[in-house]
């Protein structure tokens, strides 16, 4: 398992500094450095490493993956202010958020420097495939969140969940996949099996967002920020919701937090409620379901550390996810 470590941070390290040595010579200076405090505030760009596995998968080398999952990395932190805005985060990986840091119009057009920025270096790739691709992701996102705030305080039904889902946060994912698979290998089969398992990758992410949304890693994660408080549905919150297991007072209680009847959420709880309906137990098995069908797609591939690596990355994340516990991976 050491060695899959080392082969993460070995590229970890590699996306950070080029990150942290971006040129950013064409950005003025009233933005320059708000943009660097919003793609130098950390992360785990799991996203960059899943371009690179995918196209070492198939034979490439990661490096060449850089313009590629720089635009992907742009784009995605670009959408992360708007996001914070949107929902008037007060913080973002641990820091105040952007327009608590520089103020809201700062931060709209810190955004857009990092969404144009993103097209910039997908122009760089010289392959209009991936300037479109990348281009319909960014739509797809933007769609995402669109939804997710106008159903925000509705009930809705899984199928529209799994779709916003897909737009928020699998599209990107199956971008990045597919990315490396175009980089790497010029069949493009191989990018389309790749696509598969980043989408799969990516909902299965979502879902463990939501959980540790209620079962939080720590309380210094960004992910113990609590969606049902802000009125976003869940799938733990759906599934309670049609549970024959749950309570009038315990549903009273979830639609109270959901529909904002009280500032503060009590997680103990909610956890409870999750636990007794079987929703937490539902959710695990989708989540584990997408997981599953992500090592499916791998499966096309013949065995090789990247291969491995992206398996490893599956079962650390939802096959051995445990709520509550502290996620044990360099990631």
């Amino acid at each position: 398992m050491q060695d899959f470590k080392e082969m993460l941070s070995e590229r970890q390290n590699f996306v950070n500094k080029v990150m942290e040595y971006l040129n950013l010579s064409n950005v003025h200076p009233l933005l320059e450095v708000p943009t660097k405090y919003a793609i130098l505030s950390g992360g785990k760009r799991l996203r960059p490493l899943i371009c690179m596995l995918c196209a070492e998968v198939v034979g490439g080398d990661f490096t060449e993956t850089r313009d590629a999952f720089l635009a992907l990395e742009l784009i995605h932190n670009g959408t992360l202010v708007h996001d914070d805005m949107i929902d008037d985060d007060i913080y973002r990986r641990g820091r105040p958020s952007a327009q608590i840091r520089f103020g809201g119009k700062v931060a709209v057009l810190t955004g857009d420097a990092l969404l144009s920025l993103g097209l910039q270096y997908a122009t760089k790739t010289g392959n209009l495939f991936i300037v479109q691709r990348l281009s319909e992701t960014a739509l797809k996102m933007v769609q995402g969140v669109a939804l997710q705030t106008y159903y925000r305080k509705e009930l809705v039904s899984e199928t529209t969940y799994l779709n916003i889902n897909y737009l928020k946060s699998g599209s990107l994912f199956e971008t990045a996949a597919a990315l490396g698979g175009l980089i790497g290998s010029e069949r493009i089969e191989n990018s389309r099996i790749l696509a598969d398992f980043g989408r799969n990758f990516g909902n299965a992410y979502q879902i463990r967002d939501d959980i540790c949304g209620v079962y939080a890693e720590n309380e210094n994660d960004d992910l113990s920020r609590s969606d049902i408080l802000n009125g976003d549905v869940t799938l733990p919150f759906i599934y309670a919701l049609e549970s024959d297991a749950l309570t009038d007072e315990d549903r009273e209680h979830l639609m109270g937090v959901y529909l904002g009847k009280t500032a503060d959420i009590d997680r103990e709880a909610v956890q409870r409620i999750y636990d007794e309906t079987g929703a937490l137990e539902r959710a695990m098995d989708k989540m584990k379901e997408f997981a599953e069908r992500g090592c499916e797609s791998l499966e096309h591939f013949k065995g090789t550390d990247a291969k491995n690596c992206l398996n490893y990355l599956l079962n650390k994340y939802y096959m051995d996810f445990i709520p509550g516990k502290l996620l044990e991976v360099i990631v």
